[in-house]
């Protein structure tokens, strides 16, 4: 697992082999909410022919469903323990 994109404080993305995971931090004014989740095979592909744009527009989507309190896409997405513990270790050595 290594971290190949990210927005500091906001979003990272993740590859492993080739998977693709995001997490997201989300600002719900008194509490933060952060995300692991996976991306689909037509969201990875998405990013290998449109690269961070895509990730910057998932993103915004997934904050504007979350603020309307629509959390179906990130319920849905969740990655495993075993994943996020991958994720955060990826993170720890890239930071």
């Amino acid at each position: 697992m290594k971290m190949i994109e990210q927005q500091a404080h906001f979003w990272e993305l993740y590859q492993d082999n080739e998977h693709y995971y995001l997490s997201v931090a989300i600002d719900m004014s008194s509490v933060v909410s952060c995300w692991y989740l996976y991306l689909s095979q037509i969201e990875a592909n998405l990013y290998q022919n449109e690269g961070r744009q895509m990730v910057d527009d998932l993103v915004q989507k997934i904050v504007q469903e979350t603020y309307r309190g629509d959390f179906s896409y990130v319920e849905m997405r969740q990655v495993s323990d075993v994943t996020q513990q991958a994720m955060l270790n990826a993170y720890k050595t890239q930071s």
